[in-house]
């Protein structure tokens, strides 16, 4: 029974969103949803509103002393104009925390508290990684070999299952950091995968047709020539100071797009790039307005999507679990 019933918030527990994510319909479905979600916000159907960031620099650390530290958390909430609920969702993650989070669903004609999906911050996996599914969708070249993946974590295995959804290509590249993690990942793929392993980056470059980069560095791991036709989808650079590519690499490219021109100016991959005039702003693109029929060039030798992540994914997903339940 649902609160505008009652007057009492819905508790959707994990195990009842996972049940639902788990749908044989859900990942495909989603990829729609969200590719829709993106048309909505570069029409300017979306209200967004500006993200918090807790915990990453240039904040103080919420644990103190740990190495490698990469923990952070977000907090982002809007509306589409018109539609059913807001909502606001709060996710955390990264070294030393585990991934956590809430999703607060909002009536927009009363205001009141509809659910609250305690979905422990997989939700903003799955539509971090349809959004990938999206952009290899629409940005991807028409013929892909091989699939580069920078990281081991479990947004690289979300971006890998989406990906499922929209190429036939299973020849994986995989790189790490470390290789026991390097080599869990390629045990855990073999049955779905056709998984090499390498220890040099720029053998992506080389190599691949698609690279998907999830790691949380804060310096860049990806440089050097390209061997074309590629498409970069940048996952891992979603707050102030991360990145994972150069910014000549970035500046490279025949094609940038991003999914929020706003936030692309201070986070998210191309941030370092726009600081050093190494691109103009003029010339990144909205997925959303790619989608929507803007021409792209059938001669791109190199494109980059840069993925800081929008509200409007958070709303589209959990619009879509809570009326599943």
């Amino acid at each position: 029974m649902s609160s505008s019933t009652t007057g009492t918030p819905q508790i959707v527990p994990f195990p009842e969103i996972e049940r639902i994510t788990q749908d044989a319909s859900f990942d495909s479905k989603l990829i729609d949803a969200i590719a829709q979600g993106f048309v909505d916000f570069s029409s300017g159907k979306f209200n967004l509103c500006p993200v918090q960031t807790m915990g990453a620099p240039p904040m103080a650390p919420l644990v103190e002393g740990v190495e490698d530290y990469a923990a952070q958390v977000c907090v982002k909430s809007g509306y589409v104009t018109g539609d059913a609920y807001f909502v606001i969702k709060v996710a955390s993650g990264g070294r030393p925390l585990q991934n956590s989070g809430l999703m607060q669903v909002y009536s927009q004609s009363t205001g009141r508290l509809e659910a609250l999906l305690l979905d422990e911050g997989i939700l903003t996996e799955l539509r971090t990684a349809a959004a990938g599914a999206v952009a290899a969708k629409f940005l991807g070249p028409s013929t892909v070999k091989c699939i580069g993946m920078m990281g081991t974590g479990i947004q690289a295995r979300y971006q890998l299952r989406y990906l499922k959804q929209v190429t036939e290509c299973r020849e994986l590249l995989l790189w790490g950091r470390t290789k026991e993690k390097v080599e869990e990942l390629k045990e855990e793929l073999k049955d779905e995968w056709n998984v090499r392993v390498t220890e040099a980056p720029q053998e992506l470059l080389e190599s691949c047709n698609i690279i998907v980069t999830t790691t949380c560095a804060r310096e860049a791991l990806l440089d050097g020539p390209v061997t074309g036709p590629l498409l970069i989808i940048c996952i891992g650079a979603d707050s102030v100071g991360k990145r994972e590519l150069s910014t000549d690499l970035v500046s490279k490219a025949d094609c940038l797009v991003c999914d929020s021109n706003l936030q692309t100016q201070e986070r998210g991959e191309f941030q370092h790039a726009l600081r050093e005039n190494k691109v103009k702003l003029a010339s990144v693109q909205e997925l959303g307005q790619v989608i929507n029929g803007t021409g792209l060039s059938n001669n791109r030798n190199l494109t980059i999507f840069d993925s800081s992540g929008v509200a409007i994914q958070d709303c589209v997903v959990a619009k879509m679990v809570y009326e599943s339940l």
